[in-house]
């Protein structure tokens, strides 16, 4: 009865509890995503505060069926949990947006399993998300994603024993965060990250002064950084090269300092084996058995019972086989014999089936991919000079015909000038702006004027132009007219049939008739601006003479002002000689 009470009261005690929680993250929902964000990345090392802000910002995502923000809840859900439930909030954001146009997900969903899988040793399963990670990472182009995929890819080749292969990748990756840090504080974990990965890989390779120097740099960043959590990794990296440079107590001081702290610091079952693993070859070379012995069974009894198997790990069983038959143990000999066929045969068919998964699934798609780009990139760079020639060859073609055209006119513009400097007719005769000539009598007929008013028309007309009267600024067919004391109508009828052009031409024409004699015998003139030249003759602006000029003499008064003082100059030069 005493049981039955307690359960009931811890049971209603978790109840009242989540009540309590679940009112708090209620509360919380009401705030928006940005404020919830940033307490939650304030609060990750607290468990409670964190969970209560990740589910707030997932319930307010469901609240407003904002898919994309309920892939961002899972994934912080994901980020704080044990990795049984983080996988599970995984495969809800992978639900939620494989379908969705999404650049972060759900290939950093399939980042996170990959990690999770990897770190359980569970290397197959691991290897699928990261194929999986890639293919969106490449189809969203999301180069951050790609250089994730490649880092935990490179990981996977050390674990499987291919160093030189994952040394390459990780030098390139560890370039391309170091240049990231350098922009942006953010990416220091990654760049850290990467320095302890080419570390490690510089080991494998038998590289142990190389690897030296990449730990020390790294040892060196992570103290300086506000998350040391890599540095329990970097004493392993480092301990690992003093054992193959047989500086065993070196060893044995980074690698018990790493056991030293994961009492406080939680360290990966991949670091805490690999640790028991080298402490058990260092005291084997010390032959301190007692304690190797000790350390190396530990690392046979969690590889059988979490099934975590790596390469190098056959070196346990070669060890305790080795010692015990120095023990002349021949029962402890054949068991640990048949162990080492067991961790063979999983090596065997695990190992290389997904060492060779990893280059037909991963490298070998990235390869295709990478050629794609290249071809695609020189036929864009093909299509570009196909596209540079034709413009170039249309943009030279237009070049010579405006040449071309630009030197018919110079040509016509010095034959022009040449017949104007010959008291030629300066009209040009351009049907376009020119009237019809038509018969005066039906023109007469037409309108009804009589001989006596066109003839005295005509009279006027002809002591207009004697008188120069056409100089006159602003002069209008009306103002004429009653100049001329006659109707407007009348005056451009006349104008129209016996000078076969409008008012405004004829007026224009006697003007520009007038300019030209003036300039060639006018040497003072010439030295006028062509807007006081303008002014002089009776026009407004510099424009309209100018049109003028042109409409009625085929040239542009500026090119015939400057023919004549070259006309002049060689004058000149011919009275000298």
């Amino acid at each position: 009865m005493k049981n039955l009470t307690y359960k009931t009261i811890v049971f209603l005690g978790f109840f009242v509890l989540n009540q309590m929680t679940g009112q708090v993250v209620s509360e919380q929902a009401k705030k928006d995503y940005d404020t919830l964000t940033k307490y939650f990345q304030k609060h990750t090392k607290d468990s409670i505060k964190s969970k209560i802000y990740a589910k707030a910002f997932l319930l307010k995502a469901k609240l407003e069926n904002n898919i994309s923000r309920q892939a961002d809840g899972y994934y912080m859900l994901a980020t704080i949990s044990s990795n049984e439930k983080a996988l599970i909030y995984a495969d809800s954001v992978i639900r939620l947006t494989k379908e969705k146009d999404n650049y972060v997900y759900p290939a950093e969903a399939h980042l996170l399993k990959a990690r999770i899988f990897g770190s359980k040793g569970e290397y197959q399963k691991s290897k699928d998300e990261l194929i999986q990670a890639n293919l969106y990472a490449n189809k969203n182009e999301n180069i951050d994603q790609k250089f994730k995929t490649k880092y935990f890819i490179a990981i996977l080749k050390s674990n499987l024993g291919e160093y030189q292969e994952s040394s390459n990748d990780l030098r390139s990756i560890v370039a391309y965060y170091k240049n990231k840090f350098d922009q942006d504080q953010k990416y220091e974990y990654d760049y850290i990250k990467s320095l302890y990965a080419l570390g490690d890989a510089h080991n494998g390779n038998k590289k142990y002064d190389s690897a030296y120097a990449i730990n020390k740099k790294a040892v060196r960043s992570s103290l300086h950084s506000k998350d040391s959590s890599l540095y329990g990794r970097l004493l392993l990296s480092s301990g690992i090269t003093h054992y193959h440079k047989k500086q065993y107590q070196q060893g044995l001081d980074s690698i018990n300092k790493l056991k030293k702290i994961s009492t406080f610091r939680t360290q990966s079952n991949g670091t805490l084996v690999r640790a028991d693993f080298f402490l058990g070859k260092i005291y084997f070379e010390q032959s301190d058995y007692e304690k190797s012995i000790h350390h190396l069974k530990a690392v046979d009894s969690f590889a059988f019972s979490k099934q975590y198997f790596f390469p190098s790990i056959r070196n346990t069983y070669e060890l305790l086989i080795r010692y015990y038959k120095e023990q002349e143990n021949t029962e402890k000999q054949l068991f640990y014999i048949d162990k080492l066929l067991s961790v063979d045969s999983i090596l065997d068919n695990d190992f290389r089936y997904l060492s060779r998964q990893i280059n037909e699934e991963y490298s070998t798609p990235n390869l295709m991919l990478e050629k794609q780009e290249i071809i695609n990139s020189l036929e864009k760079t093909n299509k570009t000079k196909v596209i540079f020639v034709i413009l170039l060859s249309i943009t030279s073609l237009l070049l010579i015909i405006i040449l071309i055209r630009n030197d018919q006119k110079k040509k016509t513009y010095k034959n022009r000038f040449l017949e104007l400097l010959n008291d030629k007719n300066p009209v040009v005769d351009n049907t376009k702006n020119t009237l019809t000539k038509r018969s005066y009598k039906n023109e007469q007929d037409g309108i009804g004027i009589s001989e006596i008013i066109v003839n005295d028309i005509l009279k006027n007309l002809s002591a207009f132009e004697k008188n120069k009267e056409f100089l006159t600024p602003n002069l209008t067919v009306s103002g004429l007219s009653k100049q001329f004391k006659t109707n407007s109508k009348y005056l451009s009828k006349v104008i129209n049939i016996h000078k076969n052009k409008s008012f405004s031409n004829y007026v224009n024409e006697l003007r520009i008739g007038y300019v030209v004699e003036e300039l060639k015998s006018n040497r003072k003139f010439r030295k006028y601006t062509i807007k006081a030249i303008a002014n002089e003759i009776g026009f407004n602006t510099t424009e309209a003479f100018s049109k003028s000029f042109y409409k009625t003499t085929g040239i542009y008064p500026s090119f015939f002002l400057k023919q004549l003082e070259k006309q002049t100059q060689n004058s000149k030069t011919q009275e000298i000689a």
